[in-house]
């Protein structure tokens, strides 16, 4: 078993501990803070550097190239709003149009709608013109069937009248005949 009193003071008596390096007396504190301090000068320089190759690979670049595409891009979009323009005026027309064909729609539903009604009441009017002259002509003709009926009926009634004279004289023949005995 490890004693941990020892190692506890083993530590205590560390960072009061001197390190002879080069003709200075170093504590270890001192030594991680010039670790610390060169770490961080090595950093610096490194960051420096790398930032160095950016500038010089921005600053090497073709700028003739990037301008090229940027015209190119310009021409493009001149051309794209060029269309869109065309677009927005043809769908302008477009709306226009169709607005001119919905209200002359809208005349004539108009006009279909006032000839309408004036043919229904025209036709109403010639129903009830018709309607009167019709009930006359059955009044009429209902008049005529009644005479009728009744002109065969009395020719019925003579009809057989005279059936029934001629059937009683052929009976009374027949009654007064001495053979038939």
């Amino acid at each position: 078993m490890v004693d941990l009193t020892k190692v506890a003071g083993d530590l205590d008596g560390l960072a009061d501990r001197q390190i002879k390096a080069g003709g200075f007396k170093l504590t270890i504190t001192s030594v991680f803070a010039i670790f610390a301090f060169i770490s961080t000068i090595v950093g610096g320089l490194y960051g420096g550097f790398v930032l160095y190759q950016k500038i010089e690979g921005i600053a090497g670049l073709d700028l003739g190239a990037y301008q090229q595409q940027m015209k190119v891009m310009d021409t493009k979009v001149s051309g794209i709003s060029g269309k869109v323009e065309e677009s927005v005026e043809y769908t302008r027309d477009i709306k226009n149009g169709l607005r001119e064909d919905i209200l002359g729609i809208e005349k004539q539903t108009d006009r279909v709608e006032d000839m309408v009604r004036a043919l229904e009441d025209s036709v109403d009017k010639l129903l009830r013109e018709n309607e009167a002259k019709i009930r006359a002509s059955i009044d009429a003709a209902d008049i005529r069937f009644e005479n009728q009926r009744e002109r065969v009926r009395i020719s019925q009634d003579s009809a057989m009248t005279e059936l029934e004279d001629r059937l009683n004289a052929k009976l009374q023949r027949a009654l007064d005949n001495p053979l038939a005995d």
